[in-house]
């Protein structure tokens, strides 16, 4: 596909529930689920331990949290929340986990009172759906004032130099899905499956790091040695809430 092809042609808003329809919701399981288990092993093995500091009840808020798989792991163990503009995937997160408080609305603009949660998660890049890489810093810079001090951040950021080789993988072999990027480096990237076009931004880990780091105790950075960079901060300094 020829690189001016691969145009926003629609918002943000708009385009993710066209993608996360019910046929794609019903696809997901299989292609993005069972199909990557070293990788929600790692997910599950963070956040047990990251739960477990928190004593009984933590507060917990998955943005772009799909079908809500993580909390259907974790029944229990916390007040849980999940924020989504796909009705669709949002249908099948409170079958799976009826105890959750699911809403939907667009991670860009829903608002939540300071220090509202203990534990904020973001898993499988789902940020970089954002237009450019000032929304996805003005993002993490409205989130971090929704955790409470001494709460914790748990993201997974899809990183360029990782999506260069992503159709030299096994999967992209099996699936015919495809990267591309949609100038000289893959920091804009279009990805292709069978729910048609995603269009994406990837900033560099440092933008990241340089919003995180002042405002947690520790910040911890692990590759699952696929495609995702997993990043843990711990600590939420509590002189550093951002409304």
């Amino acid at each position: 596909m020829p690189q001016a092809a691969i145009q926003p042609t629609s918002t943000y808003r708009e385009r993710v529930p066209a993608l996360y329809g019910p046929s794609y919701a019903s696809d997901y399981p299989g292609l993005y689920l069972t199909a990557w288990p070293a990788k929600h092993a790692l997910n599950l093995e963070v956040l047990d331990g990251l739960l477990a500091q928190f004593g009984p009840d933590p507060r917990w808020i998955d943005i772009a949290c799909g079908q809500g798989w993580h909390f259907s792991q974790f029944h229990g163990r916390a007040r849980m929340t999940g924020l989504d503009l796909s009705q669709a995937q949002l249908a099948r997160a409170r079958a799976a986990t009826p105890d959750a408080d699911f809403i939907c609305g667009d991670m860009a603009e829903t608002q939540f009172a300071p220090a509202s949660f203990d534990l904020l998660t973001n898993f499988w890049g789902g940020y970089c759906y954002l237009a450019d890489r000032e929304a996805i810093a003005a993002l993490w810079r409205r989130v971090l004032g929704w955790i409470a001090p001494g709460g914790a951040l748990y993201v997974e950021l899809l990183l360029a130099e990782d999506l260069a080789s992503f159709n030299r993988s096994g999967f992209a072999g099996k699936t015919g899905f495809s990267v591309m990027s949609r100038g000289s480096d893959f920091m804009e990237w279009a990805y292709e499956d069978s729910a048609g076009l995603h269009i994406m931004t990837s900033p560099p880990l440092s933008e990241a790091l340089d919003i995180f780091g002042p405002a947690f105790r520790s910040v911890d950075v692990r590759h699952d040695g696929r495609f995702m960079t997993h990043v843990v901060a711990q600590g939420r300094l509590g002189d550093t809430i951002i409304a």
